[in-house]
């Protein structure tokens, strides 16, 4: 009689290194692809403890498949046991599985009870289980012999029976190991990772469903609370109806009439088509997506590279930080490089490539694809749940690269350099178009001119957020308020219209900042001056005082945002402390001659030397930081 290892080895693989149970079950999913289903269910069953808080008692994992004979369920649960032996087939078909692991290694992982029903030309299933109890009670390892059963009662009234000629069921009983207790977190848990691990697979037509339902004692019957179908989730952002279409629609109401130019909802708008639906929010870039081949042992290893980057009203939709958007943040949360294994993502991370800390690395994106000959050569783990390429840039001169002949360690090192090389141009093709958004962005953002204009002579923006970050959020304006601003700033700048000015002022509104930065031709001897209106705070800059035109102004010109920040921030901080302690009465005119003397005495000091402009280099590769 055939065994599954010894007990004590079973028990060990419970300790597998499953990442959570989202990853456990996409490894009977990858079952379920092999046996050519078009649609598969995972239901969970909740039940009450008898302080009555809820919990998973069995996962059901159902397909439509094509089923399996009872000779090869009876080896089903048996560590290492496979049907795809040949690697030509299953390159040829796709085939997810190869190591014979992920049925058997999956479930001990979740659970100690494991059931699988198999049925083919038949309404009655064969059954084959591991009960790591009754092992141990019977002090044996061997499989029991599959034999024909009823389904469970249960099954038909949750919706478990997808197919009643054929199909698996897959039960997980007695659930002791998931990464949650509730169904409902799984669930929602699930949805980027399964989506994400099986993204082409579903857009090709594959059905996967997640269903809860809470199992009532006392009436003997299961109700259903959740249900959910998987959309993909796309790390290029290349697909259309993707999961990042919720948050599309989410962001995209609110857009309106005059102000919507600086609203991100005017610029998610267009991508989104409904709840589940929406456009491509990124695009290819042509140069650094292509296939390629890699020879040895008189084998071609066929390998894909698709670089792809944030389109520029994702990255900047109205605003300079597009990454503070729920969209921009869904795009965080993504690792920029993936491998995709036969249709299925096997791994993702940095891989040494970037550093994660640099938050404009989340607009780019590069997917490896290769096939499952290829497992060796990239160190596929038997779990589907990493690689062991690297970034690698190092030869060993002692040992020449052969194709002919060279063992697999050396072949390894040759196609992850050669890996490497690809990646990493297509990572700097992919940040030089990020640093162009942005630069784009700052030439039309930041650093416009304070000669009228159509908009108002902002501050940098780094000095709008840094006020947001630090002095807190205001309440926002009411109508009242808006008009008194508005009248202050027609005084200030009557070149500009007022629909312009309107448009600065609901965007002050909107990111609830308590003051601007503005700059203003003035007369007085002042560097700055201060004026609040209900408790919003305008901190106007001479632009005709010497410290500007000198040392400001090249600032602007050679576009150093952070050292204008700098300036701006230090003026802020006085202007903030002044409107706050200095406010009225004798000591608000003292205060400001006290400004008006500190003008004249720095324009004297800027003007009596010679002041020459360092250009301090932005955007540097951000690992050369």
């Amino acid at each position: 009689m055939s065994t599954f290892f010894t007990y004590n080895a079973l028990v060990s693989q419970r300790s597998s290194g499953y990442k959570n149970t989202q990853y456990a079950l996409a490894e009977i999913v990858d079952n379920s692809i092999d046996a050519d289903a078009t649609r598969v269910k995972v239901i969970f069953i909740e039940k009450r403890d008898h302080q009555n808080r809820k919990f998973v008692d069995e996962i059901i994992i159902a397909d439509n498949g094509r089923g399996m004979s009872p000779d090869v369920l009876q080896s089903c649960l048996q560590f290492g046991a496979t049907g795809n032996v040949d690697i030509d087939d299953m390159v040829a078909k796709k085939k997810k599985g190869k190591f014979g692991y992920g049925l058997p290694n999956s479930s001990l992982s979740q659970c100690p009870n494991v059931h699988v029903y198999s049925w083919q030309n038949s309404k009655r299933p064969f059954e084959a289980y591991l009960n790591l109890d009754e092992l141990k009670k019977n002090q044996s390892i061997e499989i029991p012999q599959v034999k024909e059963v009823d389904f469970p009662s249960h099954y038909g009234k949750v919706g478990a029976l997808i197919d009643e000629i054929k199909g698996v069921i897959v039960s997980w009983r007695d659930c002791d190991r998931l990464s949650n207790t509730k169904a409902l977190t799984i669930i929602e848990k699930s949805e980027e990772v399964i989506g994400s691990l099986f993204r082409y697979v579903i857009r090709e037509g594959l059905e996967i469903i997640f269903e809860a339902y809470e199992y009532n004692k006392s009436h003997n019957s299961y109700n259903k609370i959740s249900s959910k179908t998987i959309l993909p989730n796309d790390p290029l952002f290349l697909m259309n109806n993707t999961v990042i279409s919720r948050l599309l629609q989410d962001e995209s109401n609110g857009a309106n009439g005059l102000f919507a130019e600086n609203d991100p909802a005017t610029y998610y708008k267009k991508y989104s088509r409904g709840v589940d639906k929406c456009l491509p929010t990124s695009e290819e870039i042509i140069d650094h997506t292509y296939d390629f081949t890699f020879h040895w042992k008189g084998r071609n290893y066929k390998f894909g590279i698709t670089t792809s980057v944030a389109k520029e009203d994702i990255q900047k939709p109205g605003i300079r930080e597009g990454g503070k958007t729920k969209v921009g943040q869904f795009y965080a949360k993504k690792k920029c490089i993936s491998f995709v294994r036969a249709g299925r993502e096997i791994s993702s991370d940095n891989y040494g490539f970037y550093k994660e800390t640099e938050a404009r690395n989340r607009w780019w994106s590069i997917e490896v694809r290769f096939d499952a000959d290829s497992d060796d050569l990239l160190g596929v783990h038997n779990n589907k749940q990493g690689i062991e390429f690297i970034k690698t840039t190092e030869h060993d001169p002692t040992e020449p690269w052969e194709p002919t002949y060279s063992p697999l360690q050396k072949a390894r090192e040759e196609l992850w350099n050669i890996l490497t090389n690809k990646i990493e141009k297509a990572r700097k093709a992919a940040w030089t178009e990020v640093l162009k958004t942005h630069k784009k962005w700052e030439e039309k953002a930041v650093f416009g001119g304070d000669d009228g204009g159509s908009v108002l002579p902002e501050g940098t923006p780094t000095t709008t957020q840094t006020f947001i970050d630090v002095d807190g959020e205001r309440p926002g304006f009411d109508v009242a308020q808006k008009k008194a601003l508005l009248e202050r700033l027609k005084e200030k700048y009557p070149e500009i219209s007022n629909e312009d000015i309107i448009r600065a002022i609901e965007k002050y509104d909107r990111t609830k900042t308590r003051g601007c930065v503005l700059y203003n031709k003035s007369d007085s001897s002042a560097l700055w001056s201060i004026t609040n209106v209900f408790g919003f705070l305008i901190i106007l800059i001479n632009t005709r005082h010497a410290f500007y035109e000198n040392i400001m102004l090249p600032l602007k010109t050679n576009k150093q945002e952070l050292a204008l920040a700098a300036i701006e921030l230090f003026i802020s901080s006085l202007a903030w402390e002044e409107d706050k302690h200095f406010s009225s009465g004798s000591e608000k005119n003292t205060i400001e001659s006290f400004r008006s003397y500190v003008g004249l005495h720095l324009d004297r000091y800027i003007k009596n030397i010679n002041l020459e402009s360092v250009i301090i280099e932005e955007d540097a590769e951000p690992d050369e930081k």
